[in-house]
């Protein structure tokens, strides 16, 4: 039971401190400028490319980067959240790239 609280609370912490917004950016990018397929890669790659972004945010308001400890079960948790929603903003980008090529090379129905 013991475990399972800590989970909980470790849980809570990561999503309290998830930034969500680079991950967001990179995912649309990546899902919208290249192609169908492999979208587990893409999403690892959004959120590689979202981690640097992230730690050095605050170097824009003159503090230190903060680079995430990977081995904490928060930083963890927080990896795979971004993950899961990167590989679904990706997956949704490219859906909605198909569907606009579609819309815009169909055939009008001649009456």
């Amino acid at each position: 039971m013991q475990f399972f609280w800590a989970m909980v609370d470790a849980t809570q912490a990561a999503l309290i401190g998830l930034n969500l917004v680079p991950v967001i950016a990179a995912a649309l990018i990546i899902g919208l400028a290249m192609g169908g397929r492999f979208y587990w890669l893409k999403a690892i790659a959004a959120v590689v490319l979202a981690y640097p972004i992230a730690a050095f945010w605050p170097t824009v308001y003159g503090m230190s980067p903060i680079w995430p400890d990977l081995t904490q079960i928060e930083a963890e948790i927080q990896v795979g959240v971004q993950f899961v929603l990167a590989w679904v903003i990706i997956l949704a980008a490219g859906s909605l790239k198909l569907a606009a090529a579609y819309a815009t090379t169909r055939k009008p129905l001649k009456v």
